[in-house]
């Protein structure tokens, strides 16, 4: 199925808060679904009782599809979406959008921040909100980074449980069959559909009401899990780049090419791409479906949610 036309940018005239705005397909939509769908296989995955080795078998294809650097910048486009989605960020836009005009520059409104935030781009986190903003992401953050874990833990305790089975010490494929149909499988997935947002549109500032679409795009999908913060400067640089994007989406200012050069997390990016690596040698060494789930859990999920969850104070195995 087609993805349907989303929300790209801002009503150029100020509009009614309630006032629902579908225009054109964003980029920084498209790049954060690469991190929804990761979401939705964890999902799919959850679902699925532990009864055969067709457990592991699929859930490997699924969560071995995902390419680190897709995965990254798809975290970071989500949580652009969710501090875009901030009530009280999305207040200090609309402000913006409302500044009279400026005596240096003779800049007013949408004009004059695009040019403050095109001198400075951590500037959206000097607004009110931004904290607010920031917060919201960081929870988000480590209620996901909660959650893949915990099917992590789920899938290694499974592993000790299938070896009191006939079928889960059974000789499976061999090891090159299935890290072949793996790849297969990543290089036959259809794109990542994008839902059509019910946006919220005020002021010429637009908010993605994320939990207006499906489950998997909602914030609150994770687990419970504490943010604990992260004072190191990288991960205040990722920060800035989230709600630089958040900014930039929120007033209609947003391109694939602003999306290629904000939304990285090099950090995560080589954390996952480790992760990937291991748990292609982890499954290379696999005989049997419940080896096969040990590797599943520890590499494919454990290690995702360090990845993901570092800049919330999660976990620090991305380094």
């Amino acid at each position: 199925m087609a993805a349907a036309v989303v929300l790209g940018a801002a009503a150029s005239t100020t509009v009614a808060a309630d006032t629902l705005a579908q225009p054109r397909q964003s980029a920084l939509e498209r790049r954060a679904a690469e991190y929804v769908r990761f979401r939705s296989d964890v999902a799919v995955i959850e679902a699925t009782p532990f009864d055969s080795a067709k457990t592991t078998r699929e859930a490997h294809l699924r969560l071995s599809s995902h390419d680190s650097m897709a995965l990254s910048s798809g975290w970071v486009a989500y949580a652009a979406l969710v501090a875009a989605d901030t009530p009280e960020f999305a207040e200090a836009l609309e402000k913006e959008m409302k500044a009279k005009k400026d005596r240096k520059t003779g800049l007013a409104g949408r004009d004059a921040f695009l040019a403050k935030l095109a001198a400075d781009p951590s500037y959206p986190r000097k607004l009110p909100g931004a904290r607010e903003a920031m917060n919201r992401v960081l929870a988000v953050t480590a209620q996901d980074a909660t959650r893949f874990a915990a099917l992590g833990e789920a899938f290694k305790e499974q592993a000790y449980a299938m070896q009191r089975t006939s079928w889960g010490k059974s000789r499976i494929a061999s090891s090159q069959q299935r890290l072949s149909e793996a790849a297969a499988y990543a290089r036959s997935r259809p794109a990542t559909p994008v839902p059509a947002f019910q946006a919220a549109a005020k002021s010429g500032v637009v908010a993605p009401m994320l939990a207006s679409v499906d489950e998997a795009w909602a914030p609150d999908w994770g687990a419970h899990g504490r943010a604990r913060g992260n004072d190191e400067p990288n991960a205040q640089v990722i920060l800035d780049r989230v709600l630089n994007l958040a900014a930039r989406y929120a007033v209609g200012e947003v391109n694939e090419k602003l999306v290629d050069v904000y939304a990285k997390n090099d950090r995560a990016e080589r954390c996952l791409s480790m992760a990937s690596l291991t748990l292609r040698q982890c499954i290379a060494a696999t005989r049997a479906p419940y080896e096969e789930a040990f590797c599943l859990g520890e590499h494919a999920l454990n290690d995702v949610a360090g990845c993901i969850g570092w800049v919330a104070g999660v976990d620090a195995n991305a380094s």
